[in-house]
């Protein structure tokens, strides 16, 4: 009576396994020890001397961020200094006309909008 291992035969032994489980090995550890030996890109900066001629002035951030939005709104308003061909609410205008046909309509009715408020002036607060 033959058992089913039994009637196998035997396959030997396994190098392409082995080899590549070595090969698993010795790259994780090569990348262990590369990660080891490079620097820390995350910690901090070192602070520079004041008296370095390499050093780069520090902007104020109060500044730096007056400074963009300045910028921004020229962009936005169109400035001839942006290199902009037309401001934002010129574009959308334009936009809005070339895209109106006659054929636009709500299928329902709409009202008409409200009139602008003027605000009332109280004439004893005029003092």
């Amino acid at each position: 009576m033959t058992t089913a291992t039994e009637s196998k035969e035997s396959q030997g032994f396994p190098f392409a396994t082995a080899l590549a489980t070595l090969l698993a090995l010795f790259t994780f550890l090569g990348l262990g020890i590369l990660a080891y030996r490079s620097p820390n890109y995350l910690e901090p900066p070192k602070p520079v001397a004041a008296g370095d001629p390499t050093a780069e002035p520090k902007p104020d951030p109060e500044t730096r961020l007056r400074e963009l939005q300045a910028k921004n709104q020229a962009v936005l308003d169109g400035k001839p200094g942006t290199d902009t061909k037309m401001s934002v609410a010129a574009a959308t205008h334009q936009l809005l006309e070339s895209l109106k046909s006659e054929k636009d309509h709500l299928p329902f009715p709409t009202p008409e909008p409200p009139p602008p408020m003027v605000p009332k002036t109280d004439p004893k607060m005029k003092k």
